[in-house]
């Protein structure tokens, strides 16, 4: 496993955060920035905006029960002038076409896009500049209910599977991603850097596109799923088979640390069916299918892009993708 970049030696200056959206990941960020010493702003619309400027942001471990209440300051739009050290953009992918042109408005110098995509990073490019533009994703998400957040960040054996990770659009590892990065690990979300976001991304959502739609056919009930070796299995195959796309379409899969992936499917089926029977699943995986499905099927059509780039037959693929759209 990829260890965290060290802290640095001195205490990092205290710095002037955007987070763009206030969902469950814009939440948990926020809160945790702004708990290790950072000034946290956040953007809300609507409903989300009065919640948080009354009660504040409140985050629930479901397992220790611990709230965590911080009250930061919200704003419902982001204006030129408004400079910040970051803007970190939480939202779905679907919603991020409509907010590029107020990003490319302004004069922030480093904007963060942690969101998922298989597209490519060339239309946020032209939006907001290459220089300006820098990568990542999440290892942490959870539930909104009634304004609190019920959350988990990936640590521990969870980072097996994912582990927050930065980078910029050239892939160097620059002086922000680096300080970027010890901020994040300071406010205890541990995060890692990736040379390569677009190939982790892409390998990403060849992973969980098929674990969603495998839970699609069961009604997003993770622990019925578990119970069936047969479309456990499926899932299993239709993930290996998206990465045999990506390596036609001579995209490296990435990190290197999910090589498990190249174990016998029968071994995997197995490990995953346990998997599936837990909490973490639910809260990790089943969830976020119920609450996201017009980005989880904006993915599959990404990722189909793809595919047919590839000019590869994925008949595991195509069956698992039916469950996506007869959920509908």
């Amino acid at each position: 496993m990829r260890k965290p970049l060290p802290l640095p030696k001195r205490p990092l200056l205290k710095m002037r955060i955007l987070i763009y959206g206030a969902g469950v990941i814009g939440s948990i960020f926020a809160v945790k920035l702004a708990l290790s010493g950072n000034e946290i702003t956040v953007l809300a619309r609507s409903r989300r905006y009065a919640e948080l400027e009354k009660n504040g942001i409140l985050l629930v471990n479901p397992q220790t029960q611990r709230i965590e209440k911080t009250q930061v300051k919200v704003i419902d739009q982001l204006l030129s002038d408004m400079k910040f050290d970051y803007i970190i953009v939480t939202l779905q992918g679907t919603q991020v076409s409509e907010v590029l042109p107020v990003l490319a408005k302004n004069c922030t110098a480093n904007i963060v896009f942690a969101v998922n995509t298989a597209k490519g990073y060339e239309e946020w490019a032209a939006a907001v500049g290459r220089e300006r533009l820098m990568i990542g994703f999440p290892s942490a998400g959870g539930e909104r209910r009634d304004g609190m957040v019920s959350y988990f960040v990936g640590k521990g054996m969870q980072r097996l599977f994912q582990t927050t990770t930065f980078g910029e659009y050239n892939g160097c590892k620059s002086d922000r991603v680096r300080t970027l990065i010890r901020l994040f690990n300071r406010a205890g979300i541990p995060s890692v850097f990736s040379s390569d976001m677009d190939a982790w991304q892409k390998t990403h959502v060849a992973m969980v596109t098929n674990i969603a739609n495998a839970l699609y056919g069961f009604g997003c009930n993770n622990y019925e799923l578990g119970k069936s070796y047969k479309d456990v299995n499926m899932m299993i195959r239709g993930i290996k088979e998206g990465r045999k796309v990506l390596r036609k379409c001579k995209i490296k899969p990435a990190p290197r640390k999910l090589w498990w992936f190249n174990l016998p499917s029968p071994l995997l089926t197995v490990v995953f069916q346990i998997f599936m029977k837990t909490k973490l699943a639910e809260t990790t995986m089943a969830k976020h299918c119920i609450a996201a499905k017009s980005e989880l099927i904006l993915l599959q059509q990404e990722f189909n892009r793809l595919i047919e780039d590839s000019g590869i037959p994925v008949p595991v693929i195509r069956t698992l993708e039916k469950n996506l759209f007869r959920a509908e």
